[in-house]
């Protein structure tokens, strides 16, 4: 079965707050905070692929958003 996830970031400066959906939830499964730089942006990611199979992301464009975008 395929497990899907979505994920959206409010990106800020300094930080990128992160809140997640399930496909089979309505819910929100969890929400926290990273820092903003690609070593935490790294570590997430890799964290969200062992334990989901499709990850959705969608982010705020704008200036703080184009360094997640290069990372992601």
């Amino acid at each position: 079965m395929k497990r899907k996830v979505y994920v959206g970031m409010d990106v800020h400066k300094e930080t990128i707050s992160i809140a997640y959906l399930t496909s089979n939830s309505k819910e929100l499964v969890k929400e926290q905070q990273i820092k903003h730089n690609e070593v935490q942006i790294k570590k997430f990611v890799t964290k969200l692929k062992s334990e989901w199979n499709e990850i959705h992301c969608c982010y705020e464009a704008g200036v703080t958003g184009y360094p997640l975008y290069r990372y992601l």
